[in-house]
């Protein structure tokens, strides 16, 4: 078990970093990290297979973020990050590589609309995307049809 353990965090190792990333406040990057780690780890036997992997890992991942949000808020931990500044105020330098830009862009989004847009990317069909956020397929297919309009207006333009 431990082996197959391995892999699947080595196999997702980005999508748990993006997500504490994403999550996290103030220097709890970590402790997210942590965090996530340690609750897959504990879910793990309990995977059945029903779901793809990487679905099941965004589901938990995403799951303990939220309730290690909702802790802090408790605690009144949370304090206004730089990271969650307007995009107005951001604006990407002229030099800046695709990937810069795609982080300036899911800066400015929520973080459902981020998270989604990142499991669109790493190819997740809408069916699983909807197991993992809970909404309808539906409402994942326009969600990503308005994110990549939203993307197409601020930095493709005419």
């Amino acid at each position: 078990m431990r082996k197959e353990f391995k892999q699947m965090i080595i196999n997702n190792q980005g999508r748990i970093r993006y997500i504490a990333s994403r999550y996290s406040h103030d220097g709890e990057y970590d402790d997210l990290h942590q965090e996530i780690l340690l609750q897959l780890w504990r879910s793990f036997e309990s995977f059945s297979g029903e779901s793809k992997q990487e679905t099941w890992v965004f589901k938990v991942a995403l799951n303990t973020a939220c309730t290690f949000v909702r802790a802090a808020a408790k605690q009144k931990k949370i304090k206004q990050s730089p990271l969650h500044q307007s995009m107005q105020e951001l604006q990407p330098a002229q030099e800046s590589c695709q990937a810069d830009i795609l982080n300036l862009f899911m800066d400015g989004l929520s973080d459902t609309d981020a998270s989604l847009l990142m499991m669109y990317l790493d190819g997740l069909s809408s069916d699983d995307s909807a197991k993992v956020l809970g909404i309808s397929s539906n409402a994942v297919r326009s969600r990503i049809k308005r994110i990549k309009n939203e993307f197409e207006t601020n930095y493709i333009g005419d």
